[in-house]
């Protein structure tokens, strides 16, 4: 997870770097040409790495809370109005486009709090749209909903 946590971070500072991960996201890029592109940057990273982060499970640094640096990052303008109002009041929970892909451009209006924690950290999380698309959703470790 670290080499990832290189490479994400890396995107959040290279413009053009997270403009071609955005791109991948777009035209649902499989695993493999995120891990060429992450090889190209002289990072390894692994699918199941991959598949973690876009679960919702982990952040980008490697944690499965939002960091500071996160805050500061979405805040700053690293975010995109993803909102669809033909799609998103009906959705009853968050989709990829809630959280980019692979988190690197949150939705502005999307937000994501850890709310049960175990021994080995946050089981569960509560995701809310300012916009009111999926009330109340929330979603748990491993895929349980």
């Amino acid at each position: 997870m670290e080499q990832l946590k290189a490479f994400l971070e890396k995107a959040r500072t290279d413009e053009e770097l997270s403009e071609k991960i955005e791109a991948l996201g777009e035209k649902a890029g499989n695993p493999d040409e995120i891990i060429t592109l992450a090889a190209e940057c002289g990072f390894t990273i692994t699918a199941e790495e991959i598949e973690q982060l876009k679960s919702g499970n982990v952040n980008r640094t490697g944690s499965s809370e939002i960091a500071e640096e996160d805050l500061e990052t979405i805040a700053g303008g690293n975010s995109k109005n993803r909102y669809d109002p033909n799609t998103c009041k009906n959705m009853t929970k968050i989709k990829d486009d809630c959280r980019g892909f692979l988190g690197l451009k949150w939705c502005d209006h999307y937000r994501q709090e850890a709310i049960s924690y175990d021994q080995y950290g946050p089981i569960a999380w509560k995701h809310e749209c300012v916009m009111d698309a999926f009330p109340n959703y929330k979603s748990y470790f491993h895929g349980k909903d």
